[in-house]
């Protein structure tokens, strides 16, 4: 299975969230919302913040990005 790997990001920062092998980009961006649905919910300064969770392929290539406030 193909390895994507999960960053949240802003304009300045960067946090890794680690690699997850997944079936396919589909899951991968279903596992990005999902994900950025719970950084929401833990810590809501970041909302409003520009924040977003950046999917990527083990080849580096972008897969989606998704924003943090409209998920």
């Amino acid at each position: 299975m193909p390895l994507y790997y999960f960053k949240l990001v802003d304009s300045h920062r960067v946090f890794d969230y680690g690699a997850h092998e997944l079936q396919d980009e589909t899951a991968a961006q279903i596992e990005a919302i999902k994900l950025a649905r719970s950084v929401r919910e833990a810590r809501p300064e970041l909302v409003g913040q520009h924040c977003s969770i950046s999917v990527t392929r083990e080849d580096g290539a972008g897969i989606s990005l998704i924003p943090i406030d409209e998920t």
